[in-house]
């Protein structure tokens, strides 16, 4: 297993080493002068020269290449030409909502997706399935914006269940007002996923019922729960944890427009923010922590995988 999990990391260094180059290049296309757009139009030229050598933009974009890198390597992601501070820093302040954002939306997407998907599979073909698949396909079809404003003129403005927008940080007024801040967010993003994991589930669990070593099981006449709670579902489990797993790392790589709608300073949010005020650096260093989530959540999805069917790890 070690070498399995030293093999995945070794795997995950080419695409990190990718997303940099990505992360730094396709920033520099982006049109529009940072320095112009936070100094204006009317900013002396010798202000202009000046910002642009202390963020080394006057120099020739490899060099400016290879500088960023050395810094990545110093764990430095560099100063944010707006906020003046350093990235780490402001990334590190946005993580918490996110975050706990996120955790939110996976419990609730497992507890609905779950067993809705679980008697899908053992509706079959009756008025559950066909109810459940309209469903699922509303879940995953609806915009994540559609459902939100409806949701805030329901509970927000009319029935005032939910605070209509903002977060507080956890130091500030605790962790369980914090939760209420984002649990309606929490709700919507759980929603939409749900219903990947419900198909997700429904589909990998037909599939094993199907599977002759089951018939053999009522054959010998283990009961019909036994046999879809424990034998098939622990057979069918290999999908729904990657399914699972990734809908943590795309909630972690931030939901945008969840975080804009609710005025949450999340990274989503701070991504928008970055590019509006075309901050490259930021832009750089946000694209880049994102991205290693999202690698390294891939990387554990895999890694647990691994554990549940050791098959996997010669793949």
């Amino acid at each position: 297993m070690i070498k399995f999990i030293f093999k995945r990391i070794i795997r995950s260094i080419p695409v990190i080493i990718l997303v940099m180059v990505l992360s730094f290049f396709i920033i520099h296309l982006m049109p529009g002068d940072p320095i112009r757009t936070m100094l204006g139009d009317k900013a002396p030229q010798e202000q202009i020269l000046s910002m642009q050598k202390e963020l080394n933009l006057d120099k020739p974009i490899i060099q400016q290449f290879f500088i960023w890198t050395n810094q990545i390597f110093h764990f430095d992601l560099g100063t944010s030409i707006f906020w003046k501070e350093p990235i780490i820093d402001i990334i590190l302040k946005r993580i918490e909502p996110t975050m706990i954002l996120a955790l939110i939306a996976i419990v609730i997407s497992i507890l609905i997706g779950l067993p809705t998907g679980l008697l899908a599979a053992k509706k079959h073909g009756k008025f559950f399935d066909k109810f459940f698949s309209v469903l699922s396909l509303i879940s995953i079809s609806l915009p994540a914006f559609w459902i939100a404003i409806i949701l805030i003129q329901l509970l927000c403005v009319k029935i005032s269940i939910f605070p209509v927008s903002g977060y507080h940080r956890i130091a500030d007024v605790g962790l369980l007002t914090s939760l209420y801040e984002l649990l309606l967010p929490g709700i919507i993003l759980g929603i939409m996923h749900s219903g990947q994991i419900a198909r997700m589930t429904r589909t990998t669990m037909l599939d094993v019922l199907e599977q002759d070593y089951l018939r053999t099981a009522r054959a010998k006449g283990v009961k019909e729960k036994q046999v879809i709670n424990i034998h098939a579902f622990i057979n069918a489990l290999l999908p729904i944890v990657m399914i699972v797993g990734f809908s943590f790392a795309n909630l972690l790589g931030g939901a945008a427009v969840i975080e804009q709608l609710f005025n949450i300073p999340g990274t989503g949010n701070l991504a928008i923010t970055a590019i509006l005020s075309r901050d490259y650096p930021l832009i750089q260093g946000t694209l880049l922590f994102v991205a290693v989530i999202f690698i390294i959540m891939n990387m554990i999805v895999d890694i647990i995988c691994g554990l549940i069917n050791p098959k996997t790890r010669c793949e």
